[in-house]
């Protein structure tokens, strides 16, 4: 997959300066300090923020209660069993902070936000990865996804035990899978809430995906396959990966774009917010969406 990402990453970019400029200029005005990510024990969101060339501050789960900056929080896979950061992760919420959490760290949102999330019994491969096909029913995940032409068929990664769970009123279903549900008696791949001046996103397994499966023709398509698609033009640093590799890394760095720009997208009573040149990034309430 590093190739397909690699590649995607530059397809991302021509396809915002043709259809999305505004968001491409909010991505490349992210300041040091704006994004915070947790180390977890399997997910590695700041890889992907790399290849966004977005940047962040990386810190260890303890240091969650100390941080007093940062408008988005990527919270990687990781067990909350103990020792859970709740008020402080509550409190970045309820200020205008986003916080992204994927997996494992499901455990952190239900203790911070009960009632909105909760695990089921089932968990996904019973040790074995996994990969389903997935479906955006709302605008904010074809947005997400960022794939609009036609017979496309993106893909979601399943790393063996991920947390299975269900949502409460109030949360948004936006990427879902009805392969998964088949399978796992839920759909839900990506879902979301506002909570607060803030916002909460969750994603089952993780954002740096593993592999894909080719199940169709279409699926085994090379580079210049995707860039047709796409309609955007190959340059000499794109390396060679299959069709479904790229769909899955396209719509993951997509996603990751949207989630990081400061512009709002599930709660309507912020406002888009970004730290105004020599404006320091230690203070929370100078980069959020407040």
């Amino acid at each position: 997959m590093n190739s397909a990402y690699r590649s995607s990453a530059q397809i991302f970019e021509q396809v915002s300066i043709r259809q999305n400029p505004g968001m491409l200029e909010q991505l490349r005005a992210i300041k040091d300090g704006e994004i915070v990510v947790v180390k977890g024990q399997y997910d590695h969101v700041e890889k992907l923020l790399d290849t966004l060339k977005v940047p962040y501050a990386l810190i260890d789960s303890e240091a969650v209660t100390k941080n007093n900056g940062g408008r988005v929080m990527f919270a990687n896979c990781k067990a909350y069993d103990t020792g859970a950061p709740v008020t402080a992760v509550r409190d970045f919420v309820s200020e205008g902070g986003r916080l992204v959490s994927t997996d494992w760290s499901l455990g952190l949102v239900t203790k911070a936000f009960p009632k909105k999330l909760h695990k089921v019994n089932q968990t996904t491969g019973s040790g074995n990865n996994d990969v389903v096909e997935v479906e955006a029913h709302t605008d904010i995940g074809r947005r997400f996804m960022g794939l609009n032409y036609a017979q496309c068929h993106p893909q979601w990664w399943l790393e063996g035990s991920s947390h299975v769970y269900d949502i409460e009123q109030g949360v948004v279903p936006l990427i879902m899978s009805e392969e998964m549900e088949e399978r796992y008696g839920k759909p839900y791949i990506a879902v979301g809430f506002p909570e607060g001046k803030g916002e909460v996103f969750h994603f089952i397994s993780h954002l740096e995906l593993q592999r894909t499966r080719l199940k169709s023709k279409t699926d085994e398509g090379t580079l210049d396959d995707f860039l047709a698609k796409m309609k955007v033009s190959k340059t000499a640093e794109m390396e060679e990966a299959k069709v479904a590799e790229l769909e899955a890394a396209y719509s993951t760095l997509n996603t990751l774009a949207h989630l990081c720009i400061p512009t709002p997208i599930l709660n309507s009573g912020g406002k888009s917010v970004l730290v105004k040149p020599g404006t320091s990034t230690g203070s929370a309430k100078s980069s959020r969406l407040a």
